[in-house]
Formats: structure tokens, sequence, C-alpha cells
């Protein structure tokens, strides 16, 4: 890893973040807008994403209820271990994690969980767009009626995925050869009826809808602390376009620098100067790294003794 240019670059992220928001801001005056977040607030914030994390854990089990023999406590701890590698390594490396877990803890071969966390992982991306299309959906010079066609149009998208889905498998499997072979076994592990689609679709918007709100409304407080307030939808695609950042080819360790430029360039949109956008993007990204550490050793705990 020490070899990778990707590996260096994430460490020079680091290094820029920590050396523009002294600059611009000062750590100092950062950090204090925390003094204005009510400790019970805060801790209220914590425990949804508990919440978050178990609903998370849900579509992780529903989606692969068939191998984790029941398991549910068991494949809470694997999912909790993958977000926390994959919060903290640089480059999306902590998505290996999960393939090589599911391996150990239930024989899953590499070639049915790989492929069914990148579907996963689509539907995480497309929960992202929609939410945060639906939340502005009321800025568009359109009628209330047109506004809720839209948004209606927007969830019901996904159902046209899975008879094409259908129909490429059934097209492999009568078209056989030895690359199609291979690429009906990677889409093995895939839903192939509608009910554990809709089910895993819900399960997606459910948490990601839940993690936004927390975000959206910690960014709001952070802005607020230093500048004019902000509408919450606009906080929202602040904090939409944070989590977007991770699709990047090049994130910064724990995505640092990356994570915040995501945010910020959410937020300017709505007139937020830069500097106190990346204020407030950066205590935000320290509640989503603290939650984590805090959640992930709680659950460990908790789950210490699953063999």
């Amino acid at each position: 890893m020490l070899k990778s240019w990707k590996f260096w670059a994430s460490l020079v992220l680091l290094a820029g973040l920590l050396y523009l928001v002294e600059s611009s801001f000062g750590w100092r005056n950062v950090l204090a807008s925390w003094q204005q977040i009510d400790p019970v607030t805060l801790a209220f914030a914590v425990g949804l994403m508990l919440v978050s994390y178990l609903l998370r854990a849900l579509r992780f089990y529903d989606f692969f209820h068939q191998y984790c023999q029941g398991n549910f406590v068991r494949l809470t701890r694997i999912t909790v271990m993958h977000n926390f590698f994959n919060n903290l390594l640089p480059m999306r490396s902590g998505e290996t994690a999960f393939p090589l877990l599911m391996k150990q803890h239930f024989a899953l071969p590499y070639r049915h969980s790989a492929p069914a966390l990148l579907w996963l992982r689509l539907l995480d991306l497309y929960a992202l767009l929609v939410l945060a299309a639906i939340s502005l959906k009321s800025l568009l010079p359109i009628s209330e009626a047109l506004q809720w066609l839209l948004t209606i149009a927007l969830l019901m998208t996904p159902l046209i995925v899975l008879p094409l889905q259908n129909r490429v498998e059934q097209f492999l499997h009568q078209h056989p050869s030895s690359w199609s072979g291979k690429i009906a076994e990677l889409m093995h592990a895939l839903p192939k009826s509608p009910w554990p689609f809709v089910r895993a679709l819900f399960w997606t918007l459910i948490n990601w809808a839940l993690k936004l709100a927390v975000y959206a409304w910690l960014l709001q407080q952070f802005l607020s602390s230093i500048s004019d307030p902000l509408p919450f939808a606009q906080s929202w695609v602040g904090a939409t376009t944070g989590e977007l950042s991770s699709v990047l080819p090049i994130n910064g360790v724990a995505g640092a620098g990356t994570y915040e430029a995501g945010i910020v360039a959410g937020l300017l949109p709505w007139g937020v100067d830069h500097t106190v956008g990346l204020a407030a993007a950066v205590n935000l990204h320290l509640f989503v790294l603290g939650s984590t550490f805090l959640l992930t050793g709680l659950i460990a705990l908790l789950t210490a003794r699953v063999k």
C-alpha cells in the first residue's frame, strides 16, 4: 500500500485539509461551533445514527438471509465492521472487508457477495440522488400535482431494472458459452422477483432518509453558529453531495478533503461562503467519524461473544 500513488494522494489531501482549515478559518474557531449544540440533542443524533446502523444491518440480512442461517447478530457485526473500514480506509478499499467477512463467517463465495454488494451500492447511489431531487422538487416552476407525479416516477424507476436484469440473465442461459456462464454466475445472488427488490429499495431509502436528515440538521446547526441560517432542504443538498463524494476515484484518509469538498460544492449554489461551508463541513465530518468510532466500538463489544 505504501507504494501506491493513491495512498500518498490521500495523505496529501489530509495534509491539505488541515492546512486549509487553519489558514482560512482556524481550527479553534471551527471547533467552537460545537458549543452551540445541546449535548442532549447531540446524543439524540447519535441515537438516530445507531438506528441507521441497525437499518443497514436489516437490509443486508434481508438480502442475504438465505446465507446467514438466521444469525442476525453476526451479520450486524459484519456490516458494522464493514462500515467502519469503509469510512476510515482511503479509496473505498474498505469495501473489500464485506466479501472477506461473508466468506469467513458464512462461506459465501466472493463471486456472489461482491456483485451483490456492487448492486446494493448502486441502489445507495440511486437513493442519494432521488432523495436530493425530492427535497428540491418544491423549487421547480411546476404545479404541486406535477411535483408529486415526478416523485412517484422517480420512486418507480428502479422497478424497470428488474425485468431488464432478468431478461439479460435469461439470454445468458439461452446462449451458453464460457463468458455467459461466468456472468450468469456473478448475477446469482441478485434478486429475481419484485418483492425482494422492493424490500431492498425500501430499506435503502429509509436508511438514507434517516441518515441524511441527521446530517442535514447538524450541518444546518454548524452553519447557523457562524453564518446566516440555511433552509433545511438546502443543507440536505450539502449533506448529499458530501456523501456522493465517496464515488470519486480519489479519496482522502477517512474521506478527509474530498468529503468536505463535496459538502462545500453542494452549498455554494445557495450563496454560502466557501470558508463558512468548509468549517461546517469539517464539523459534520468529525461527527461522522466520532459516531463511527463510538457505535462500532459499542456494537463490537455487545456482539463480542458471537462465534
